[in-house]
C-alpha cells in the first residue's frame, strides 16, 4: 500500500461524453504534493503475442500470396517454414471449403502465425500441438483443450489476491468459454499455482495477461502486435480525401498509399451486408486525422475500422463490436485503495455507459488490485478510455491539494457539463426545479448563488443503433450547461444528469450513482463508501 498523502481536488461531469476537459473544474492554486505520486510509465505498450507461440511460427518472413490458394499457403508453411503441417480436410469441406479456395494476403517482414490468425477469414483456425500445426475449422480448434499450470508467486507477493486474479482473466478472456457461465474453461488454485484448462488460443491470451500484470503502464495491451501501435500512430495523423464516386477499393488503395498504412477490405464482412467492393464513396476533407476520414468514408456502407493481426481492416460495425481487445491501465496516481479504484471505474463507466456491461454492452472493467486497471472493450472505446484517464492526470496535476475531509461542501465551484445539445437545453429548464431550488438565483432567490448557462460545444461523431439493429452513423450537436453551484448541490446535480441520461437500473441492482466522485466533486481522489463483494474477498 502507498504512503499515506493528502488528497487532490478533481472535478469531474459524469454525465459528459469522453472528451478531452470534460467537465474539469480547476482551482486557481497550485501546491507540489508533500510526497511525489506514483511515476506512470509509458512501457510496456503491448504484450508481443509472438513471445507465447512456436518459434517457427514466431519468425518474421516476407512472403506474397497476393493470387494464391489454400493449397499453395499449406505448401509454403510446409516446404518453406518447414513445418508439420495437418489439415483436418473432412472439417473444412463439410463447411464448405475447398484447398483451391484463393487466399489473398501478404507477409511484409511479419511473424508466420498472422498468417494462420487471417485465414479466419475463410472460418479456419488453427492450434499446434506435438510439434504439429493443425489447420480446422473454428468449431474443431475450440475442441482442444489442455490444462496448463501457471506459477503465480510473484503476483501473490506484489499484493494480488487470488480472486481478483481470477475475476480478470474470466471477464477479459472469452468470458462465454468458461466454466460458471456454462463454458468448458478452468481455472483453479493450488498454493501459488493457478490451474487453467482451455484451449491453445486462451492459454496464449492468460499468458499475455500474466505478463501484462506484472509489466505494465499507462496502456499495456494484451497479445497485440506491435505492428499496431505504428498503425495507432498513423491514425491520428493528418491526410487529404478527394473522392467523387470513387469505388471503394480504389478510395482505401489511394489512402493507404498516402499514409503508408495496410488497409484491407473484411470482404466476408462486406459481402454480409452486400456492400461491393467496388460501392462508390464521395468524401472531401483536407488535413483530417485518417482515423476520421476512414470513419467518414464509410459512414454511408455502414461500416467501421478495426486493428486485428497487423492490419487495419475495413469491417462491419457487427464484426467491430465483437472483437475486444484487453488492456491493463496503471492508475495508481489515479486510486490507491479499492474505493478509490471503485470510484474511479464508475467515473469512466458513467462517461460511456452504453458500451458496458452493466448497461448492456460488451465491455468490462474490473481492478487486478488497486491502481491496476483492467478494460476489455473495443479498440476505439480503449481510445477514449485512455484520453479520459489522461484527462483526469490533467486535472489533478492542476488541482490545489487539500484534505478531502476538510472541503467545505458549501464551498461555490462552476463546473462545465457536456452533453447532447437537446438534453442540454431540457436540463437548463427542468434542473433549478429539480435540485434545491431555493439555491437558485433568480425574482424570489436573489442572494442565492446558483446560475446555470447554456453553451454550444462542437458536434461529434457517433454511432447509434437504428431500429434495424444496424449502427446509424451521424453528427450529433453538443452543448455545456455551465453551472455555478455549492459543491454539495453539484452532486446532486451530477446524479440527477446520469439518470436523465441513461434511467436508473431495475430494481435490486443498485445505482451505484455518484458516490463513486471522492464525497462530491473536488472531494479528492476517486472513492466510494461501499464495502467489497464478497466474491471478491480473500
Amino acid at each position: 500500500m502507498l504512503a499515506p498523502y493528502r488528497r487532490l481536488v478533481l472535478t469531474v461531469c459524469a454525465c459528459a461524453l469522453l472528451h478531452p476537459g470534460t467537465a474539469v473544474c480547476q482551482d486557481d492554486e497550485f501546491e507540489a504534493p508533500p510526497s511525489p505520486l506514483p511515476v506512470i510509465a509509458d512501457e510496456p505498450r503491448t504484450i508481443d503475442p509472438a513471445r507465447f507461440v512456436p518459434e517457427k511460427l514466431s519468425a518474421k518472413v516476407q512472403a506474397d500470396f497476393s493470387s494464391s490458394s489454400l493449397r499453395e499457403v499449406v505448401e509454403w508453411l510446409k516446404t518453406d517454414r518447414e513445418l508439420a503441417v495437418l489439415v483436418e480436410k473432412s472439417a473444412l469441406n463439410d463447411m464448405g471449403v475447398l484447398m483451391s479456395d484463393p487466399v489473398s494476403d501478404r507477409l511484409d517482414d511479419d511473424p508466420v502465425y498472422l498468417l494462420l490468425n487471417r485465414l479466419s477469414s475463410l472460418g479456419l483456425a488453427w492450434y499446434y500441438t506435438d510439434d504439429i500445426l493443425h489447420i480446422t475449422t473454428e468449431a474443431l480448434a475450440a475442441e482442444q483443450l489442455s490444462t496448463q499450470p501457471y506459477v503465480i508467486g510473484d503476483l501473490l507477493d506484489a499484493e494480488y489476491l487470488t480472486d481478483d486474479i481470477n475475476n480478470v482473466i474470466q471477464t477479459s478472456i472469452a468470458p462465454e468459454s468458461w466454466e460458471d457461465v456454462g463454458g468448458a474453461g478452468v481455472v483453479r488454485f493450488l498454493g501459488d499455482v493457478m490451474f487453467v484448462r482451455q484451449t491453445g488460443e486462451l492459454h496464449r491470451r492468460v499468458q499475455g495477461t500474466l505478463a501484462a500484470l506484472r509489466s505494465n503502464g499507462r496502456q499495456t495491451f494484451v497479445l497485440d502486435p506491435p505492428k499496431h501501435l505504428a498503425l495507432r500512430e498513423k491514425l491520428s495523423e493528418n491526410v487529404n480525401a478527394d473522392f467523387e464516386d470513387t469505388p471503394l477499393i480504389d478510395a482505401v488503395a489511394k489512402l493507404a498509399a498516402d499514409a503508408n498504412v495496410d488497409i484491407r477490405l473484411d470482404a466476408p464482412a462486406l459481402r454480409s451486408l452486400r456492400v461491393r467492393d467496388r460501392e462508390p464513396v464521395t468524401l472531401k476533407l483536407t488535413d483530417r486525422k485518417l482515423k476520421t476520414v476512414l470513419q467518414s468514408m464509410v459512414l454511408d456502407l455502414k461500416l467501421t475500422w478495426i486493428l486485428r493481426d497487423g492490419v487495419l481492416w475495413i469491417t462491419s460495425a457487427e464484426q467491430a463490436e465483437g472483437f475486444l481487445k484487453s488492456a491493463i491501465y496503471d492508475v495508481r496516481d489515479l486510486c490507491r485503495d479499492e474505493d478509490e479504484s471503485e470510484g474511479l471505474k464508475e467515473a469512466v463507466v458513467s462517461q460511456s455507459a452504453e458500451h458496458w456491461e452493466d448497461s448492456g454492452g460488451p465491455g468490462s472493467m474490473s481492478f487486478a488490485r488497486p491502481g491496476i486497471l483492467v478494460v476489455h472493450t473495443t479498440e476505439r472505446v480503449h481510445m477514449d478510455v485512455l484520453e479520459l484517464l489522461e484527462t483526469y492526470r490533467r486535472a489533478l496535476r492542476n488541482s490545489k491539494i487539500r484534505d478531502r475531509d476538510a472541503v467545505d461542501p458549501r464551498e461555490i465551484t462552476t463546473v462545465y457539463y457536456r452533453m447532447h445539445a437537446d438534453v442540454a437545453d431540457g436540463l437548463q429548464l427542468i434542473l433549478p426545479k429539480l435540485v434545491e431550488p431555493a439555491s437558485w438565483r433568480g425574482i424570489e432567490n436573489v442572494d442565492a448563488a446558483g446560475e446555470i448557462i447554456l453553451a454550444p460545444s462542437n458536434p461529434e461523431l457517433v454511432q447509434p443503433i437504428g431500429k434495424d439493429g444496424k449502427p446509424e452513423g451521424a453528427m450529433t450537436d453538443r452543448a455545456v450547461l455551465i453551472i455555478k453551484q455549492s459543491r454539495e448541490i453539484h452532486d446532486k446535480i451530477a446524479a440527477v444528469i446520469r439518470r436523465v441520461e441513461i434511467g436508473d437500473q431495475p430494481a435490486g441492482m443498485g445505482m451505484g450513482g455518484m458516490g463513486g466522485m471522492g464525497g462530491g466533486f473536488g472531494g479528492g481522489f476517486f472513492a466510494v463508501p461501499q464495502k467489497r463483494p464478497e466474491r471478491l474477498k480473500k
